[in-house]
């Protein structure tokens, strides 16, 4: 199940790293169990692929850690969004604004512009 950038998006940096490394587990141990079939069958495997059937229980660990975890995290970063956005002030109405010209009016007085004949 790969996901979309739109979903990667929606689910955030955190929650996109958190799945990348969970596919990618997955992915090992699926090697891992194609290896162990090979094996079954009779064929030779190298010292490669030894060492990577013996990370087989931390893989499988990993992978369990991570998908319980998930969840809770899940929840705690959507929390943790919804308690920024309601701390942000809320946009004002729009007021018809107020011409520059007026207030630099007042605070330029007594200031002699180049153009202005004395």
């Amino acid at each position: 199940m790969a996901s979309t950038p739109v979903q990667e998006a929606a689910d955030g940096p955190v929650l996109s790293l958190f799945n990348k490394r969970l596919r990618a587990l997955k992915k090992k141990y699926n090697r891992i169990l194609q290896m162990e079939e090979s094996i079954a069958q009779g064929k030779p495997i190298n010292k490669e692929q030894e060492e990577v059937l013996r990370s087989k229980p931390s893989v499988s660990a990993a992978i369990d850690e991570l998908e319980k975890l998930r969840a809770p995290l899940s929840s705690a970063l959507s929390e943790e969004l919804d308690l920024a956005l309601s701390r942000q002030p809320q946009p004002q109405p729009s007021s018809p604004s107020v011409p520059d010209s007026a207030e630099n009016h007042e605070s330029q007085e007594g200031a002699t512009a180049p153009w202005r004949i004395c």
